[in-house]
């Protein structure tokens, strides 16, 4: 109740003022109780519209009556059509514009909210106001219909557009909000003397001072916001509507078809008011589309940053490390995880050069990525390693592709993220170990085996080179087992692996366990006379072991070796060499075993020439 008392006080008076202080040459020059009754329609649930427009109707033709000084002003059809209508446009208004709390409330000050706005305050009401004014009302002496029906239409508009916002933005929360911003004594300074510059202004006769009008108010706008924007055009309204209808001001100074003499008639002062109010009407649209192209700059800015913070939250959940660069490598952006990842400061990345913690083997991989992508295509993966603060080497997996965002004529920019990998890849190469090598033994397996066969004859054939083989198989092993035991075996297996392997000097050399007690050897780059010379190497190695071998012919382990040589004329290996190689150490255990023997592959053995040792008596 004491809010509805208030209010409608407020609206009084302002009716008052209007019909009383803004009366100019009998026609009100700027009307404020419409313009407030809107506002207080907006701040009002919808549910007590009812007893604010049954209430204004009466208290409004009264306070008219007495600020007039006409008691017939409550009988005058003009007074009771233009209340009437005042009161139902500004109801309908509400209605249009209450739907959009966020700017009634000061929420949001888009162009959207605003054009909405501008089109219901500027355009519909005083649309209507004006034609039914000019219907019931016989226009002052001199001024035609037309005129007249400008003078309403100019009137409303103005206080509709300019008089209602700071109503809504005035509220204590808001202002509440600029103290504890500390921004409230400099609001207060800027509005003041805007005020008293703006009285200067409209005190000049020239034209030309109107053009300052407008930066003190974007002024305003940029240090205090658009609360501050309303109130300095709520008190430029008034000041300038006062003084141009006082005979002072720029538009009071313009020559008018009526001036006789330089002496101004009653025209002339309705004509500068109608310029006044169209210019104030102009200058505030200007200043409200700064404001809000402002407003969406500053939404989007708050938007990119809560992007940025839920980016950076999940960025440092997953570990994921995202980033922005251009063609050529260089960082535009870099998510702060890439910080803790390789554990150095954020501050860091201020002066990111990845190239410097990137493994030189590495830095081609990557370049080359960053061509494909440059190439157009969409998504490149590749894996590369890099060195934390520490030194310890990382693996890193990246995917990368052209920033869809990049206008046509800015330089292109790669987007791409980051992870580490380095617990999946170490577990990748220990899998991948397993399944390629022996594990008794540490040699490779016969998988491995498999694929160096077909490299290396792949290798000869292009070179034009000798690829060598030897099948070497240990002599009497099953008895050994039997005899000794599968741990005794399993050791004489890795000893005679590791003999095997410290014949064969050369890094292009091959050894595999081939299965059993069989190892095989390839030997690229060696002739046949080499092959033969590495066979018996690898006998005497594994005789020089002296491992006992009580079942043995000759009281040792000893190995038999087949052994055969081929320059490769075709890219695929058929088997034959193999083959050749096997039916070489088949022959080998015929004659005796703990030998090598060669093959020729057109069926000719070559037995080596070694010493034999002499076999057990029976």
């Amino acid at each position: 109740m004491a809010r509805f008392l208030l209010l409608m006080t407020l609206l009084g008076l302002a009716n008052y003022l209007s019909n009383s202080l803004f009366r100019i040459e009998g026609m009100v020059a700027l009307q404020l109780t419409y313009a407030l009754l809107l506002a207080i329609l907006l701040l009002t649930p919808r549910r007590q519209w009812p007893a604010y427009l049954v209430t204004a109707f009466p208290m409004l033709m009264i306070v008219r009556a007495l600020a007039i000084g006409s008691a017939s002003e409550l009988t005058s059809l003009f007074a009771l059509v233009s209340t009437i209508t005042s009161i139902l446009t500004a109801a309908v208004g509400a209605a249009i514009l209450s739907r959009d709390r966020d700017w009634v409330e000061g929420r949001s000050d888009q162009l959207g909210a605003w054009a909405t706005a501008g089109f219901v305050t500027v355009v519909a009401l005083p649309l209507v106001c004006a034609t039914v004014f000019a219907a019931v009302r016989i226009p002052p002496a001199g001024y035609s219909s037309t005129d007249y029906w400008f003078n309403v239409y100019s009137n409303t508009a103005l206080a509709y557009l300019v008089l209602t916002p700071p109503v809504l933005r005035a509220r204590p929360r808001q202002w509440r909000e600029l103290y504890r911003s500390g921004k409230l004594p400099e609001a207060i300074a800027l509005i003041a003397g805007f005020g008293a510059f703006a009285a200067l202004i409209f005190t000049q006769s020239s034209v030309l001072p109107l053009f300052l009008i407008l930066p003190p108010l974007i002024i305003i706008l940029f240090r205090v916001g658009f609360i501050g924007l309303s109130v300095a055009m709520a008190l430029l309204v008034p000041i300038a509507v006062l003084l141009t209808g006082g005979g002072q001001g720029p538009f009071y100074a313009i020559d008018h078809p009526g001036v006789v003499g330089g002496v101004q008639n009653e025209t002339d002062v309705l004509h500068a008011l109608m310029l006044c109010r169209v210019f104030l009407v102009l200058t505030f649209i200007i200043v409200v589309m700064i404001a809000a192209l402002l407003h969406e700059r500053e939404q989007l800015q708050r938007l990119a940053q809560a992007d940025r913070d839920i980016y950076e939250m999940v960025a440092r959940q997953s570990g994921d490390m995202a980033f922005v660069c251009d063609l050529d490598g260089r960082i535009v952006f870099i998510s702060p995880v890439a910080a803790q990842v390789l554990g150095f400061g954020e501050s860091a990345l201020s002066n990111f050069d990845w190239r410097n913690h990137i493994h030189p083997d590495d830095l081609g991989t990557i370049d080359a990525a960053l061509q494909r992508v440059g190439r157009g295509e969409e998504h490149v993966d590749y894996l590369f390693r890099a060195f934390d603060a520490g030194g310890d080497e990382l693996w890193f997996e990246n995917r990368v592709r052209l920033s869809t965002a990049t206008a046509k004529d800015t330089p292109r920019l790669i987007v791409g993220s980051t992870r580490e990998v380095t617990a999946r890849i170490l577990r990748e190469q220990q899998l991948e170990k397993m399944a390629t090598v022996d594990v008794l033994t540490g040699l490779p397996n016969r998988r491995q085996l498999n694929e160096q066969s077909r490299l290396k004859w792949r290798l000869a054939a292009r070179h034009s080179d000798f690829l060598t083989i030897h099948v070497i198989d240990i002599d009497f092993f099953k008895a050994y087992n039997d005899v000794y035991g599968h741990a005794k075996g399993d050791k004489c297996l890795r000893e005679v692996a590791t003999a095997i392997r410290k014949v064969l000097k050369r890094p292009d050399d091959f050894c595999a366990r081939y299965g059993g007690e069989e190892f095989v050897a390839l030997l690229p780059g060696t002739d046949a006379a080499g092959a033969l010379k590495i066979g018996e190497d690898i006998c005497a190695a594994v005789r020089d072991l002296n491992i006992r071998h009580d079942t043995s012919e000759y009281g040792i382990v000893s190995v038999s070796v087949g052994c055969a040589t081929i320059r490769p004329a075709f890219a695929d290996d058929d088997g034959s060499l193999f083959e050749a190689a096997d039916a070489a150490l088949y022959q080998a255990k015929r004659q005796g075993r703990n030998r090598v023997v060669a093959s020729n592959l057109r069926n000719l053995m070559i037995e080596a020439n070694i010493v034999a040792l002499p076999k057990r008596q029976g």
